[in-house]
């Protein structure tokens, strides 16, 4: 090879490094999940391109007291509801499509480094299930938990992020206001999450996607689920810390749809078995907060504004108004009693 050429082929892979480094801190500039916050550009961050990554960087930095657990019902609960009972600092660890395995990585993370002092678990039916859709959109990598986020992950996450999704979510949605805040998200969120459609149109999307999908196609019963909760229960009890465990509320047409699908059993022993391993609150049940539409963001999510019809209950053992009594305390002395009264619920 002559000099010439052999200074060409140099040149050019230079300038390929140079470019190629340019692009990588160009995306951590930029930061579109808001995992670093180095720089402010004034774009809106998108945390849910890459969930679970961003949520254990920024649960490093926040170093909460308090922490929630869960799926996509708990990601809409706004910390201020619990952090006027606790009194401390709350982060949400609620995530879309969230599995109890997740949870319970997280933790058992938390407890091993940070000061926690109550930890709050939103709980759903269909996370119990022992066949679980493949979340194919998931970021989760159970060796960020012990490893950490260190430099190869990092260049990892960087090479990998989808810029292409972030920037074409921002454009078509117009994003103009910060879409999460302490981990959860916030109320202009929630907005963007229904879409602007009408109830009856997310009502039938929802429906179907649980009656066909959820409940009717994965929705089996098995150990799985329960032995990561009982974990759970475990390690709070040794870090001697205070767990609040409730069943999350759903619109009647979702309770509808366990008995169009013959799920009823499931649901039924679900509710008996958690009352084995912890005393929970059992919120999901037909009552008068279920059958408004007005209370639900769709039929699978409650209005983030009602949130403390959860939190009041379960910190101060009240309803939060005569015409919100809604939860119920379910222990194993009070089982049997509890699933008359489901039996009996079931048939409204």
């Amino acid at each position: 090879m002559s000099k010439k050429n052999r200074r060409f082929l140099i040149s050019s892979l230079l300038l390929s490094v140079l470019f190629f480094g340019m692009g990588l801190f160009g995306i951590y500039a930029l930061d579109p999940a808001g995992v670093n916050k180095k720089f402010d550009f004034g774009l809106i961050k998108d945390s849910e391109l890459t969930l679970r990554t961003q949520k254990f960087v920024e649960l490093n930095r926040v170093k909460p007291n308090t922490i929630l657990l869960g799926g996509s019902r708990m990601h809409f609960m706004d910390t201020k509801f619990i952090e006027k009972y606790t009194h401390d600092r709350v982060y949400n660890l609620g995530m879309s499509i969230s599995t109890l395995e997740e949870q319970y990585q997280f933790l058992n993370y938390s407890l091993e480094h940070f000061d926690i002092k109550n930890v709050i678990i939103g709980l759903n039916l269909y996370t119990f299930s022992q066949n679980l859709r493949e979340n194919k959109n998931s970021d989760y990598d159970p060796k960020l938990f012990t490893d950490g986020f260190t430099p190869f992950k990092q260049f990892k996450y960087y090479m990998e992020f989808p810029l292409h999704k972030y920037f074409s979510d921002y454009l078509g949605k117009g994003y103009s206001k910060p879409l999460f805040k302490n981990g959860g998200r916030t109320h202009y969120s929630e907005l963007l999450y229904g879409g602007g459609k009408s109830w009856r149109v997310k009502e039938k999307d929802v429906v179907e996607s649980f009656g066909e999908l959820y409940y009717n196609k994965y929705l089996t019963w098995g150990d799985s689920g329960f032995n990561y909760l009982r974990k759970m229960v475990k390690l709070c009890k040794e870090h001697h810390v205070k767990l609040k465990l409730f069943t999350t509320t759903v619109h009647n047409s979702l309770l509808d749809v366990l008995k169009q699908t013959g799920k009823t059993d499931i649901y039924l022993k679900w509710k008996r078995e958690l009352a084995t391993i912890a005393p929970y609150y059992d919120f999901m049940y037909y009552h008068n907060i279920s059958k408004n539409s007005d209370n639900y963001n769709d039929p699978s999510h409650l209005f983030q504004k009602h949130g403390d019809l959860y939190f009041h209950k379960i910190f101060k053992k009240e309803p939060l108004t005569k015409e919100s009594d809604i939860g119920i305390f379910v222990t194993k002395e009070n089982i049997d009693k509890h699933m008359e009264f489901l039996e009996e619920n079931l048939k409204l």
